[in-house]
């Protein structure tokens, strides 16, 4: 409601992102990641809404934040909606601490002008109504009868109110994800999770031979493949145009009108659906970068010769980055670069099934 400002068109984003999430919720294996992963996604399709609907009805509050530029929208909803320290609000943003601490500054001002709030140290992240982080709260402690501090407390109170105020549309409670049904021993056997389970086991010598023919370790060019995915990972979503889902290897012609030529797709991701591209310069490299809808999978695409201390042709290296599983590899003159939040041991499966996700 807070990135809408319109319960027609919350309703409309949870519903298509109902339709899928039980599937792509399946394969995240920690809460962490399904939290961040739905975060991601219904801010992702709120981002395409808007693009829609650019007029925010600003009479209720709700709308009042909808009108709000991104990233502060964004930070500004999560902090009053969601408990966890910024850093972790601020990562799911692809923002360091500091930006999202002037992100919201800027939308407590921007909902307040002409009010002074703090400006630095751990007094923004202050939350009056409670889940404060240790340090936060020594801090608030710390600086009794500050006018600052008391109007942002007496704002961010007043806000939180009128979130709590809000009237949840009745399409919502249509929307629910249960909690998968305790099972008997007789069932257990015949569930298909346990039966993928022994399935699996049939493809784990084949996954061996494939990681064991994979140069896992160090390799030339691996730093300046790491400086890709750093900047890429860091992104928030807002810089994709989106378009309608989209085989990957059909958008060659996207690419041309944006001055990208030559642009080409891994055999495996031909028929994966893209939600979302750019073209930018990184490096002093012409970058082309597809986003698909499945664990916030990038692919980028750049030209080998461009790559600082380059990499051998044909062998696919796979490391792990932070929360990046990474795959990169030279074909013919374009250079590649796979990348998805996960573990890099899932890189072999997630290119055997991309395209028919």
């Amino acid at each position: 409601m807070l990135l809408t400002g319109d319960s027609v068109g919350s309703g409309e984003i949870l519903g298509e992102l109902f339709a899928t999430a039980p599937h792509e919720l399946a394969q995240l294996r920690t809460r962490e990641r399904r939290t961040v992963w739905m975060i991601r996604q219904i801010r992702l399709r709120a981002l395409k809404w808007r693009q829609g609907h650019p007029t925010a009805d600003v009479s209720c509050f709700a709308g009042r934040v909808a009108a709000l530029p991104e990233p502060s929208r964004s930070l500004f909803a999560l902090f009053h909606c969601f408990d966890e320290n910024l850093e972790i609000l601020a990562e799911t943003l692809g923002l360091g601490r500091a930006a999202a601490v002037q992100e919201l500054i800027c939308a407590r001002q921007a909902l307040a002008p002409g009010t002074a709030f703090p400006e630095r140290g751990l007094l923004p992240t202050h939350r009056p109504w409670g889940g404060d982080a240790t340090k936060v709260a020594k801090a608030r402690h710390a600086a009794p009868g500050d006018p600052q501090l008391a109007a942002q407390i007496a704002a961010d109170l007043r806000w939180h109110e009128e979130i709590e105020r809000i009237e949840v549309p009745e399409v919502f409670s249509l929307l629910h994800l249960a909690e998968p049904p305790k099972l008997g021993w007789g069932a257990l056997f015949s569930h298909p999770a346990v039966l993928a389970i022994v399935l699996a086991f049939g493809v784990v010598v084949g996954v061996l031979v494939y990681l064991a023919q994979t140069r896992m370790g160090d390799f030339t060019g691996k730093e300046a493949v790491g400086t890709l995915v750093q900047e890429a990972g860091a992104t928030n979503g807002s810089e994709f145009e989106v378009i309608n889902p989209t085989d990957a290897g059909k958008l060659d012609d996207w690419f041309v009108l944006k001055g990208f030529e030559g642009y080409t797709v891994p055999r495996e991701l031909q028929k994966a659906k893209a939600i979302g591209c750019r073209v930018f310069k990184q490096e002093g490299m012409l970058m082309a970068e597809v986003a698909f809808q499945k664990q916030n999978a990038r692919l980028l695409v750049f030209r080998a010769a461009e790559l600082k201390n380059g990499m051998e042709k044909g062998d696919r290296h796979i490391f792990q980055q932070g929360d990046w599983a990474v795959a990169a590899w030279n074909e013919q003159e374009n250079g590649y670069v796979v990348m998805f939040e996960g573990d890099s041991e899932e890189m072999p499966g997630f290119l055997q099934t991309a395209e028919r996700n």
